[in-house]
């Protein structure tokens, strides 16, 4: 473990008062395309204001924090680990930097794995920005990430394989630009939007690109999300796909998004 990993848990449990900002969430999602799978995964992080008033479950906006966190996630076949630091100057705006362990052991049947390394240790280092607006119910939340991938065994002669977006990178690393957009109506505890996501590697040029209908129930504590839309990417053609997110906020956060 690294010293970015360690000054991020640092961070995160040695805080003085951490129990009186700590969250913690955990949850499952999963899509039908390329094939049909699912994860599990627990968010675990410590919000600390840097100005403003803002306490859980409160409109206020006018705060700023910063907020370390820990991530796991679990597909069985796909285990990953993030350690992330999240800065927000104002409530909807936002920027972070992480970096993201994931081991595959499996062949995944819709990428070729004689040319593109599926099993193994990938490291991501990132940064994101991301901002949300809203009025009279209508939201929009917008991110962009820069992403620096590294694949196990120096690359091995193989590209580099992106398994979530259907896609291959350059041969040993390359760097993968990823942008959302969500135009969402909130009425009550429901949420109806469109949701639309794009991801391409720099190197090898691929890309993925899917759009969506979304649908979120959200009674108290734990939000209820379904998808409906089109998926495809330089190695995947056009199709239906359906996906749901299942999010339980055990110990609410202090994060407006």
């Amino acid at each position: 473990m690294n010293k970015f990993l360690l000054t991020l848990l640092g961070i995160l449990f040695l805080t003085q008062n951490l129990w009186a900002h700590f969250d913690l969430s955990a949850g499952a999602q999963g899509r039908t395309l390329p094939s049909l799978g699912a994860e599990v995964y627990a968010d675990a992080g410590y919000s600390q204001k840097i100005w403003g008033k803002r306490e859980v479950g409160d409109k206020n906006v006018l705060f700023g924090l910063i907020r370390p966190s820990i991530t796991a996630s679990s597909s069985a076949v796909v285990n990953s680990f993030k350690a992330e630091l999240e800065f927000f100057p104002i409530s909807f705006l936002g920027f972070a930097a992480g970096r993201q362990y994931m081991n595959s052991n499996y062949e995944f049947p819709f990428l070729n794995c004689d040319q593109v390394i599926c099993r193994g240790e990938y490291i991501r280092n990132y940064v994101e920005s991301k901002m949300a607006l809203g009025a009279g119910g209508w939201i929009t939340l917008l991110s962009y990430r820069y992403d620096t991938i590294r694949a196990p065994h120096n690359g091995s002669g193989r590209q580099i394989a992106d398994w979530r977006h259907v896609i291959a990178g350059a041969v040993g690393h390359d760097v993968q630009i990823e942008n959302k957009f969500l135009f969402a109506k909130i009425i009550g505890n429901q949420m109806y939007g469109f949701l639309a996501e794009h991801a391409r590697f720099e190197g090898s040029g691929e890309y993925k690109e899917s759009y969506a209908a979304v649908y979120q129930y959200k009674p108290k504590d734990v939000a209820y999300m379904f998808g409906a839309g089109t998926f495809h990417s330089s190695r995947q053609p056009t199709g239906l796909i359906f996906y749901f997110r299942i999010n339980a906020s055990l110990i609410p956060s202090l994060k407006l998004f």
